[in-house]
């Protein structure tokens, strides 16, 4: 590409079946889609790139295709992290949708310039109009260029075109340091794997950008060789390595800093977790590199391993339709259940040191890292302590956490400080967008807290433990200010209930009756249930049968075959409802309904003669008992936080390893051979190995030898030079490992083995 030419890239946003694609099209001549899943279903799933030349104004605008549907926002988001100029896309026959505000809100924010393509406006019911006073409403001081256009009878495209040439980004930065920013991967023949790359800032050519990786290939979009790419432009690159960044990755300074930690890409994290089990080990593997490649082609999603089973965390149900439609084509499995994914968070303050670091992390009940440098917490942070906190974080899965680092020379430091600072806590989980039930222990003066956060006071006992309900928004300062005010000694635990089956909760009044349906991983459904009359008329009992009947069958419809427990309250309603109950879901007459419990399902009633401690510690332990009383709050204690309170509550996760081995595994699956965290995996070449130091297969395909992938040998040294490896196996059999003939060992040895040194875990 001529150096001198202006390059513009173009974000195409929108609202899901607006007609992104077909406006591409209809400007490029090029339908953007090109994966089965997107010809299929009519959705696009994956950031495009589609070069348009505008040679009479010596113009390369680079228009980005991002999915409308918000189960692939990541896509959306990471054109955003890159755009000059945002084409918002809208529908006339729509106007403003749900991701269309989504879209105009982070424009804004960014700065942005936007411009209004109204789509399908050859459709008979579309109106500009409608679109004119969305957009008044949203900013009545600016106006918007809004053009009318039609794929189908294609007309507006030429304004709309003309439009955005008038648009120019003033580059800065070409003689800036070299940042860039991942935007997808691709393959070529004769090159392998290529990035494809974004240029934040300065210049890049075919050369080292640090100690262990260089630019072998620098290619224009179109596959022409280029000597050099500067600020603003879309190239790909082959590196000398294999590449596993993930996308949103930025590049700055000789470090690759995780998408996870700032930018648009940060904000989406998935909300939903599916399981799947794979019972052939060879298709198991199939299926992780599988999963590992999708990584490269969808952003925010991610999975992980625990028990054999793989954990597959997704932004939506369609977005695991992609990944699965993906993995049948290759393998068999079973999809074994799914759950809301929670924030997982650590539950207390914790300070560490390791070397020169000297760490301290808080928790933060929000999908955020955030990082400070010293002892103000509004300075900003180092590389080292973004690239070192982003990993930590990464190896425990940890949603949010805020991390004050008041010393540290090295990411590897910085690292392990704080997993040592994770191994002093323990890792919850919170489900969002719904109350959190805390205890307070250890902490007398919490009223002025409360009364500032509107807190609701559910039990206080004698020896001023306070059992309080919080709204998730407010759970952060809340415990800011809790650490704050008790200077760190305040001890918070979650309210904990397992609910391994399907639970009904009931709040009975004399006329109004609250109920909540509990499913293990999705969120509480509530109803609420007004009687005309009150139950002590005995004449107007059958009436409100028939409003029950009629009401729960509404709430529960087919879920009403699956419900295995009944909660009620000892309210006033309570003998009434139980009665009922049992005709409802056709149980044995029993005089003794509300002590003895009952087959399919089993109720229980909530007395209120037995202390609190006691029903907690039942519901903490996870036990369900057919007698659960309670003093002080009486039903609204265990019924009541199941209905109108809606107490979901945390889950606490064991760490089954030892922090520092678990981030060292990490580091190796994920750092092996590079540049970063050395120290740790402390091989970074050939030289590096030491007789008796473990490694695992990584890639049996380079080997001439029957070792398989995951196996691991002993490493006793080299034979032939580097023509072959020493090695023995766990059973102490002394083999000789040879390499395929393309395979050059110096160059390709990491990508065939991961070594596996021993460290100590304290």
């Amino acid at each position: 590409m001529d150096e001198n030419r202006r390059v513009l890239n173009v974000l195409i946003a929108g609202h899901a079946q607006h007609g992104k694609s077909s406006l591409i099209q209809a400007i490029c001549g090029v339908f953007p889609d090109n994966l089965d899943f997107e010809l299929i279903r009519g959705t696009t799933v994956t950031l495009k790139v589609i070069e348009f030349a505008l040679e009479k104004k010596n113009l390369m605008i680079n228009f980005l295709d991002s999915p409308g549907h918000a189960d692939f926002k990541g896509a959306i988001a990471l054109g955003l992290s890159f755009a000059d100029l945002i084409i918002l896309v809208i529908a006339g026959n729509e106007g403003f949708q749900a991701r269309t505000y989504w879209l105009y809100q982070k424009a804004d924010e960014m700065n942005v310039p936007i411009i209004v393509a109204a789509t399908k406006m050859d459709l008979r019911n579309a109106n500009i109009d409608i679109i004119k006073m969305e957009l008044n409403k949203l900013n009545p001081k600016k106006n918007f260029p809004i053009i009318k256009t039609s794929a189908k009878n294609i007309f507006g495209i030429d304004e709309l075109i003309n439009k955005i040439s008038l648009f120019t980004k003033k580059r800065t930065e070409i003689n800036d340091i070299l940042s860039f920013i991942i935007l997808g991967y691709d393959n070529k023949k004769g090159f392998g794997e290529l990035l494809n790359i974004g240029l934040l800032s300065g210049t890049i050519e075919n050369n080292w950008i640090t100690e262990k990786i260089k630019i072998r290939h620098l290619l224009a979009l179109d596959g022409k060789p280029l000597k050099k790419a500067v600020e603003g432009q879309i190239v790909k690159a082959s590196l000398n390595i294999d590449a596993d960044f993930a996308l949103g990755t930025i590049y700055r300074e000789g470090k690759f800093l995780p998408a996870t930690y700032s930018g648009n890409l940060s904000e989406i994290k998935p909300r939903k977790e599916y399981f799947i089990t794979i019972d052939d080990p060879i298709r198991f593997k199939i299926g992780v590199n599988t999963l590992a490649k999708l990584k490269k082609v969808i952003p925010s999603f991610d999975f992980y391993i625990d028990s054999g089973t793989i954990s597959v965390l997704v932004l939506g149900d369609l977005q695991f339709e992609f990944i699965k439609k993906n993995l049948e084509e290759l393998i068999e499995f079973q999809t074994v259940g799914s759950k809301t994914k929670g924030i997982i968070t650590i539950n207390s303050i914790s300070e560490a040191k390791f070397g020169t670091a000297h760490v301290r992390i808080v928790p933060r009940c929000a999908n955020a890292l955030t990082i400070s440098r010293g002892i103000d917490e509004l300075n900003e942070p180092k590389l080292i302590d973004i690239l070192g906190a982003s990993v930590a974080r990464q190896a425990f899965h940890i949603d949010g956490l805020h991390v004050t680092i008041y010393s540290g020379k090295n990411e590897d430091d910085v690292a392990q400080a704080i997993a040592r600072a994770i191994k002093k806590t323990k890792l919850i989980k919170i489900i969002p967008y719904q109350d959190v039930i805390v205890k307070v222990e250890n902490h007398h003066d919490l009223f002025s807290i409360i009364e500032k956060y509107n807190i609701e006071v559910l039990h206080q006992d004698i020896n001023q433990n306070f059992f309080l309900q919080i709204k998730i928004d407010d759970f952060e300062p809340f415990f800011n200010s809790l650490m704050k005010l008790s200077k760190g000694t305040a001890e918070i635990s979650l309210f904990r209930f397992e609910k391994e089956d399907v639970v009904l909760a009931v709040d009975p009044g004399t006329r109004h009756f609250g109920f909540c349906l509990m499913v293990r991983g999705e969120l509480p459904s509530l109803w609420h249930v007004n009687l005309k009359s009150n139950i002590k008329n005995l004449k107007s009992r059958n009436t409100s049968h028939k409003t029950l009947r009629r009401e729960l069958d509404t709430f529960l419809q087919y879920k009403k075959d699956l419900v295995k427990k009944i909660f009620i309250g000892n309210g006033p309603g309570s003998e009434f409802v139980a009665e009922y109950l049992k005709t409802f879901f056709n149980l044995q007459d029993n005089d003794e309904y509300h002590k003895d419990q009952f087959s399919s399902p089993e109720i229980y009633v909530v007395d209120e003669y037995k202390t609190t401690k006691e029903a907690l510690f039942h519901l903490q332990k996870g036990k369900l008992v057919n007698e659960v009383h309670s003093k002080g709050f009486v039903d609204h204690a265990i019924a009541a936080l199941l209905i109108a309170r809606r107490g979901i509550k945390g889950e606490i996760i064991k760490i089954h390893k030892s922090p520092i081995k678990k981030l060292h595994d990490y580091i190796i699956e994920n750092y092996s051979g590079s540049y970063s965290f050395s120290s740790i995996h402390n091989i970074d070449s050939l030289d590096d190995l030491k007789r008796g130091m473990y490694l695992r297969v990584k890639d049996s395909s380079k080997l001439d030898s029957r070792l398989t992938n995951g196996e691991v040998i002993a490493f006793t040294g080299f034979g032939q030079g580097y023509g072959e490896l020493h090695a023995t196996t766990i059973s102490g059999n002394k083999i000789i490992v040879k390499f395929q003939g393309n395979v050059k060992i110096k160059r390709d040895f990491f990508k065939v083995f991961t070594p596996m040194k021993e460290r100590s875990s304290t």
